[in-house]
């Protein structure tokens, strides 16, 4: 199933990407999950962070598709964009935003066809894999499994510590640790989810990571520890 949205104004364009996909569904055996938005507010208030390919027009009211696009970029920086618009040169500012491709009005079949099965194509590459969508503050944030060393609660917030940055969401430790079971995060103490792959050692009670050091629950050491060498001796969770 490919997660499809189309951000557009005109309902006559909307519905013709729509039947141009019904179309391709038919002629490829592909499956799509389609979701549509009359306009850039709508579609980024909330962002869901649950799209393979976006089709955005750049010509729209309240907010056009290039502000949109910048917007959704610091939300989601993989995501697959082609563009719709009517004005070919404004095409050449999707290279700002990283947009995969763009297609021009009237919007013809064959041209839609060639670019969606190259847009399929990137969808299939390694940095299309699950992702968390993390409500800060600032805004929504898309963040990759893997790049999450540990999860501490903090004053009803969870702060997830990543390669990069930390990020704060307010939610309970549970609803991250259910997310996360599948990635090789595991509780040392009731208040910090850590993972596997970042613990450089374990000292007495304490687990290392990098320069962080986090003390283990009595009740919770055992199993951490167990988990630990399972991780280690088989090289990951796969």
């Amino acid at each position: 199933m490919i997660k499809v949205a189309i951000v557009e104004d005109e309902t006559e364009h909307s519905d013709l990407l729509k039947s141009y996909l019904a179309r391709y569904s038919t002629e490829n055996s592909a499956t799509f999950d389609i979701r549509c938005f009359g306009n850039a507010i709508g579609f980024l208030n909330p962002y869901d962070g649950d799209y393979d390919i976006i089709f955005m027009d750049i010509k729209m009211p309240y907010m056009d598709g290039m502000t949109c696009a910048h917007r959704l970029r610091e939300i989601d920086p993989n995501v697959v964009l082609i563009f719709i618009t009517s004005m070919r040169q404004y095409a050449v500012q999707g290279y700002e935003v990283e947009a995969f491709h763009y297609l021009i009005k009237p919007l013809q079949y064959f041209d839609f066809a060639l670019k969606l099965t190259k847009a399929i194509e990137r969808t299939d590459k390694p940095n299309n894999e699950f992702h968390l969508l993390i409500n800060t503050d600032s805004g929504y944030k898309k963040v990759r499994p893997k790049t999450i060393k540990y999860v501490e609660v903090n004053n009803h917030h969870c702060e997830y510590h990543t390669e990069n940055a930390i990020l704060r969401q307010y939610q309970p430790l549970k609803e991250a640790e259910d997310k996360l079971k599948d990635f090789g995060f595991v509780k040392c103490n009731n208040y910090c989810l850590v993972n596997l792959a970042f613990v450089t050692a374990i000292e007495k009670s304490t687990v290392v990571i990098g320069n962080d050091r986090i003390e283990m629950s009595r009740p919770r050491k055992k199993e951490f520890i167990a988990k630990f060498t399972a991780f280690s001796h088989g090289g990951g969770n796969g």
